[in-house]
């Protein structure tokens, strides 16, 4: 009997899922504690509704995130920080820090997204990598200079 998985069912499928099982075993266990139901016209036209509604929500979140990645390419953020001798900075730079910066040029990022290769500890322009969903990566140009810098 094929079975539509409503929640994940061990050792035979995911819930989302169309798997064949025994008939009893569909009947007496997985269809009476409501984990699947049975496939009909009406439960494939659904996971189809499904499938294209997905799609649909992913395209339209990568052109977003693709939107947002061009903005950021023409975004420079320039981050103002104390700085003792030899030029090196009190602490360094993170990823709270160019989020913020971020947001102020009215780019909204959460902090996670940023991904810094090695600690900001010096004065400089550096790039910083933003890894987003669907394996899509920006990068963003930092400036770093003293505070007091005229």
């Amino acid at each position: 009997m094929q079975i539509y998985l409503l929640k994940d069912l061990k050792g035979h499928g995911k819930a989302g899922e169309i798997v064949n099982l025994n008939d009893g075993y569909a009947k007496n266990f997985v269809i009476k504690n409501k984990i699947g139901k049975p496939v009909d016209n009406a439960t494939r036209s659904d996971m189809k509704a499904k499938a294209e509604s997905e799609a649909y929500k992913n395209q339209t979140e990568i052109a977003a995130i693709q939107a947002q990645i061009a903005q950021l390419k023409q975004t420079p953020i320039t981050l103002r920080c104390k700085v003792g001798a030899n030029q090196k900075l009190f602490g360094s730079i993170t990823s709270t820090e160019i989020a913020n910066a971020l947001a102020e040029k009215g780019i909204k990022l959460d902090k996670r997204l940023v991904v810094i290769p090695e600690p900001i500890k010096a004065l400089g322009t550096y790039n910083v990598s933003i890894k987003y969903n669907h394996q899509l990566t920006g990068t963003l140009t930092v400036h770093v200079e003293e505070l007091n810098a005229k």
